[in-house]
């Protein structure tokens, strides 16, 4: 509930009867993603959470996910958190996007400046410390795949990264379920678009321009995403099958 509370920008709500979800959060939850007062006044518990679901997903809700007696399943709360994350939430400022490096610029400039260089070299590593440096996430990361790479197995700690599936948007989005654990390259290849994964099969794909490399063994070796014991740590379904859509990579038919 404090992970959907934050996204949305709502209060926190407690829960009532030991882990009921209560009603007037779903009513806060329904309000902030554009369903009227009116309608929430004359709906059942069970159908906010639908209408909930519904706007957060942009899609018809499974009815399966409604459980008797009006209870609040976190299944349900899963669903509707992975349509939050990757539909957003609208009138919500997104982070600015990180500018381009901009060394072959300075480069480029008649005056040299090699202070101009060291400002960009420490801004860069301001970043991957700030992105790394999210050590609860990271580290839940590196306790669920075993220290080694989701990918290669690859087992030194010092070159694995926190690769968030859907996009950094706060620390909500730091949920083991929406990261990989990846050697520091294929992170990068990720972040770009040039490596997906199968959301079903869970085989790496490339986009073509990387099969005519080394990484083209990935895909030609069928090579599949080492999965974390615990189901609840392995990777949304949604998030990767976001993540593949907009890196434009066609699934495989087996």
């Amino acid at each position: 509930m404090s992970v959907i509370s934050d996204i949305l920008g709502i209060e926190h709500f407690t829960t009532s009867n030991g882990s009921t979800v209560r009603r007037d959060f779903l009513d806060a939850v329904a309000r902030r993603l554009g369903v009227p007062e009116q309608s929430l006044r004359e709906c059942r518990k069970d159908q906010v959470l639908q209408l909930a679901i519904e706007k957060a997903t942009a899609e018809p809700m499974d009815p399966s996910l409604l459980s008797p007696g009006g209870t609040v399943t976190n299944r349900a709360l899963q669903v509707l958190l992975d349509g939050l994350l990757i539909h957003g939430v609208s009138g919500r400022l997104e982070p600015a996007a990180a500018r381009e490096d901009d060394i072959e610029q300075i480069l480029a400039e008649d005056a040299f400046d090699p202070v101009l260089l060291r400002d960009e070299r420490d801004r860069q590593l301001v970043q991957v410390a700030t992105r790394e440096g999210q050590d609860s996430f990271r580290n839940s990361l590196l306790d669920a795949y075993g220290e080694r790479c989701a990918i290669t197995a690859f087992d030194a700690p010092q070159a694995l990264e926190a690769a968030h599936i859907y996009p950094y948007r706060g620390p909500a989005t730091n949920k083991v379920s929406n990261g990989l654990l990846l050697r520091s390259d294929l992170h990068r290849l990720f972040d770009r678009g040039a490596l997906a994964v199968d959301e079903v099969s869970y085989r790496i794909l490339l986009r073509p321009d990387l099969m005519a490399t080394r990484y083209a063994s990935l895909a030609e070796d069928r090579v599949t995403l080492r999965l974390p014991t615990r189901i609840e740590h392995r990777p949304s379904v949604a998030a990767l099958r976001s993540h593949r859509e907009w890196a434009g990579v066609e699934r495989i038919g087996e």
